[in-house]
C-alpha cells in the first residue's frame, strides 16, 4: 500500500499589523482638519474657504489637498460627521413608549446644544443644506408614526406636524446659540413638543421632567469628542434604527488620504 503524505505549509496566526507612526500622524492631521473645518463652519457657515480651514488648523494648503479633493469634498465630510453626531444624540434604543422616546431624544439633542456651542452652530449652519443629512424629521418620523398607531399621539408624521416639531427644536437651538435660552430650555421645548403631538398637559410636563432628570443623572446626552478637540465627534452609542445607513457607510468608508 502506498501512502501519500502531503506536507502542508505552516500558517501563522498573523494579527493585523500595528499602525505605523506615519499612519497615526496622517490620522491626527485629518482629524485636525475636520475639527478646524467644523469650527470655521460654525463661525462662517457656507462662506467657509480652504484658506480659512488651513489657517485654523495651522497647516499648509498642500497638506489640505492630501486629504480632501476640494472645499466641497470637505463640506461633504463635515455634513456627514454632523449628521452622525445628530443621530447619536437622538438614538433611543430600548425605549418602547414612543412618547418617552421623543422626550428623551429631544432633551438629548437640546442639552448637547447647550454643552457644545460648536456642535449647535454647525447644526444651524447645515440644517436645510441639500444632501447634508441634517434633517431632524428623519429621526422623528418613525416615532411619530408609531405613536399615532398606538394612540399615544393625536397626529401622525404628516408634513405639517413634522415641520411644527422640528421647527420647535431648531428654534430652541438657535435661542441657545444666541444666548436667549435658559438652562431649562430643553425641558420646556420637550414639553411643548409633546403637547403639540396631543399629550395632556400633566403627562407632557411629567415626561419632559423625567427626560431632564435622566440626562442630569447619567449624562445620556454626552457625545465624546475626539482627542483633536471640540468639533471632532466620536459617536459612542449609535442606534442602528436612528442612523441613516448611507450616512454611516459613507463616513466609515471615507479614506484617510485621498487617492
Amino acid at each position: 500500500m502506498l501512502i501519500f503524505c502531503a506536507t502542508l505549509p505552516l500558517v501563522k496566526n498573523e494579527s493585523p499589523a500595528p499602525r505605523t507612526r506615519g499612519y497615526r500622524k496622517k490620522e491626527r492631521t485629518r482629524r485636525q482638519l475636520i475639527a478646524a473645518g467644523l469650527r470655521v463652519l460654525a463661525e462662517k457657515g457656507q462662506g467657509l474657504t480652504v484658506s480659512d480651514v488651513v489657517a485654523e488648523a495651522g497647516v499648509s494648503n498642500g497638506t489640505f489637498y492630501n486629504y480632501f479633493v476640494d472645499r466641497d469634498d470637505l463640506m461633504e465630510v463635515l455634513a456627514e460627521q454632523s449628521a452622525l453626531s445628530l443621530a447619536a444624540a437622538a438614538a433611543m434604543e430600548g425605549v418602547e413608549d414612543p412618547a418617552r422616546r421623543f422626550a428623551l431624544a429631544t432633551t438629548r439633542v437640546l442639552q448637547h446644544a447647550i454643552e457644545d456651542d460648536t456642535w449647535a452652530r454647525v447644526m444651524l449652519r447645515l440644517a436645510g443644506r441639500p444632501g447634508s443629512g441634517i434633517d431632524l424629521s428623519r429621526y422623528l418620523r418613525e416615532d411619530l408614526e408609531e405613536g399615532y398607531a398606538l394612540g399615544r399621539f393625536e397626529t401622525g408624521a404628516d408634513d405639517a406636524t413634522l415641520d411644527q416639531v422640528t421647527g420647535l427644536i431648531v428654534m430652541t437651538i438657535r435661542r441657545i446659540v444666541e444666548g436667549r435660552a435658559g438652562p431649562d430650555a430643553p425641558r420646556q421645548a420637550t414639553r411643548r413638543g409633546l403637547r403639540a403631538l396631543g399629550l395632556g398637559q400633566a403627562e407632557s410636563a411629567e415626561l419632559a421632567a423625567e427626560a431632564a432628570d435622566a440626562h442630569d443623572e447619567s449624562g445620556l446626552a454626552r457625545i465624546s469628542h475626539e482627542s483633536a478637540g471640540p468639533g471632532a465627534f466620536r459617536l459612542d452609542r449609535i442606534g442602528s434604527r436612528s442612523v441613516p445607513g448611507h450616512v454611516r457607510d459613507t463616513v466609515a468608508a471615507t479614506p484617510l488620504v485621498k487617492s
